[in-house]
């Protein structure tokens, strides 16, 4: 399996780049709108994570700028009814961070903003990956939104010094939705433990 190509970029648009390795093969990728905003200019140097599509009559090379779009990428292929382009799709509509909430969070209606997914597609991207892609989440800075400084401090000192992991603390706090980020430091230790507990059956 080919993990990533490095080489010279040259040619780029919105879904499709062309990579030209040291040994003068050149490889094309479809890419999503993410990995295309990350880009640098025609004729630097270049990587790409890949994952080669192999179907009964279809042969094709994907590109992402990261490990996580690469891997978020194959997992929404693992999905009956979610093939090459719903999944570019995905990726290029929403940040993985938000689609990770939005999964975990059983947020339907922010999936359906993605082009091509309805609701019964957003209900089944739901049921198919709750669970399954948290730990990309530790690829980003977190996002505590409502939360405080000084609450998170308390919280992740809180649950470390009882011996519970600061990542998985932090990926936790990171996916409280408004309502329960607005819980007191002792209500919020307790739903994080309550959400660990959960997690590790």
């Amino acid at each position: 399996m080919i993990n990533y190509i490095s080489g010279k970029l040259i040619h780029k648009s919105p879904v499709k780049v062309v990579l030209e390795t040291a040994m003068g093969l050149a490889f094309e990728l479809h890419i999503p709108i993410s990995t295309y905003e990350t880009l640098p200019e025609t004729g630097a140097a270049c990587k790409l994570f890949t994952h080669l599509h192999l179907a009964q009559d279809d042969v094709r090379l994907f590109g992402f700028a990261t490990p996580a779009e690469c891997e978020l990428y194959q997992q929404l292929n693992r999905i009956s009814g979610v093939g090459p382009k719903s999944a570019l799709s995905i990726i290029s509509t929403l940040s993985i961070p938000s689609l990770v909430k939005a999964v975990e969070r059983e947020e339907s209606a922010l999936l359906t903003k993605v082009p091509g997914i309805g609701l019964k597609s957003a209900q089944r991207l739901i049921i198919e990956l709750k669970g399954k892609l948290r730990h990309l989440l530790d690829y980003y800075e977190p996002d505590y939104q409502a939360v405080g400084e000084s609450t998170i401090t308390e919280v992740e000192n809180a649950l470390q010094s009882l011996g519970f992991n600061a990542r998985d603390v932090r990926r936790e706090l990171s996916l409280l939705n408004e309502e329960t980020a607005k819980l007191s430091s002792e209500q919020l230790i307790k739903e994080i433990i309550r959400r660990l507990y959960q997690r590790s059956k």
